[in-house]
């Protein structure tokens, strides 16, 4: 599939707004949830099963190549996550032990009472420490899809979406835990359910599946009547709209958040989704238009290496914590830019060296 500029420029934003998100300055209050009630990891996890459903919405003719496909990029985001786990626990690990910073230890906490334990189950995506437990979930997703797609091959993109859907929904009423807690009565577990990644995988999939049938529906479907396209939008804007002034506390509005369940993001809860699904329709519609008007390329350089660079910015996120000191106190006004600047450069240069790479191998 050629590479869709406006896309990657999208995904380079969902990318800054996650690194300012995961860095400790005082730019966590703002770049957390701008939009509304949504932040970039929704929005990273719908655009990558997007752009999934499109490159492979049509090789389920062949099965064995989208395996094989799909394998592949499972298997290499694999790889990403256990280098960050191996510089988590031994870099980080060590200088959060040994230079006593509270945030790694609190990081790390599991590590450092059972290592060894903490070790296996975390290369078998059962320990998850916090900002390392994205990339787990989007493996365990990747190597779902083939059979998202061959059952949508074989029954039908409703059932599939239906399934899924009603899978989300035993998920807003506790399945994680009550699994959880039967797998526990059944057998032996190594690590306890909030060690497990805050992501909800039962809630979460449902995303993707809907970013993948999104993605599938783009290679064989025609876009809908102008008239229809109206209405969605239309109603995207409005529900964006009163989202947007709940989010940021406006009268009369502020009922909207009135029920913090119904807005959890590690649930994908449901007024949490459908704020997202109205910022995506408008994405999908205004994403073309703002990038023929701004061309960000820097966002475009970093959306293209998104795997690569979403990797660093999480070594340089845990390097950060190591600069909050045991009284806890928040960086001071020259460090907060020192590690922006060192961050964000860092960034641009992992994605510089993927492109050389990209053209030097293309």
């Amino acid at each position: 599939m050629p590479r869709r500029p406006e896309l990657d420029a999208l995904r380079g934003l969902l990318l800054v707004l996650m690194t300012l998100t995961h860095l400790p300055t005082r730019l966590h209050a703002y770049s957390s949830q701008p939009f509304g009630f949504v932040s970039a990891a929704e929005g990273f996890v719908f655009l990558s099963a997007f752009l999934v459903g499109v490159s492979h919405g049509k090789t389920w003719e062949t099965p064995l190549s989208l395996w094989a496909s799909l394998r592949r990029r499972a298997l290499k985001v694999y790889a990403h996550h256990v280098g960050l786990l191996l510089f988590a626990f031994t870099v980080i690990g060590t200088v959060g032990w040994l230079a006593n910073r509270p945030a790694i230890r609190n990081l790390l906490d599991f590590y450092h009472q059972e290592p060894l334990t903490a070790l296996l189950s975390s290369l078998l995506l059962l320990y998850c420490p916090p900002l390392l437990d994205i990339l787990p979930l989007y493996v365990v997703l990747l190597f779902l899809t083939p059979f998202v797609l061959l059952a949508a091959r074989t029954a039908g993109w409703t059932k599939v979406l239906c399934l899924s859907g009603l899978v989300w929904f035993w998920a807003q009423l506790g399945l994680k835990r009550a699994l959880y807690t039967w797998l526990g009565d059944l057998t032996w577990l190594p690590v306890r359910i909030d060690q497990s990644g805050a992501f909800d995988l039962f809630a979460w999939q449902f995303l993707w599946v809907l970013g993948v049938w999104t993605g599938s529906q783009r290679t064989r479907v025609k876009l809908p009547e102008e008239r229809a396209s109206s209405v969605v939008l239309g109603s995207a804007w409005v529900l964006g709209v009163l989202f947007l002034l709940a989010r940021y506390e406006v009268e009369p509005f502020v009922w909207l958040a009135s029920e913090p369940v119904l807005l959890d993001k590690w649930t994908l809860a449901p007024l949490r989704l459908v704020n997202f699904l109205a910022l995506a329709v408008l994405a999908d519609r205004g994403s073309p238009h703002i990038y023929h008007w701004l061309k960000p390329r820097m966002l475009v350089l970093l959306g293209s290496a998104s795997l690569p660079v979403f990797s660093v910015h999480l070594v340089l996120c845990l390097l950060s914590l190591a600069l909050i000191n045991e009284n806890e106190a928040p960086l001071d006004s020259l460090e907060e830019l020192a590690v922006l600047v060192v961050t964000f450069a860092s960034m641009v240069i992992v994605a510089l060296h993927h492109r050389r790479r990209a053209t030097l191998t293309g």
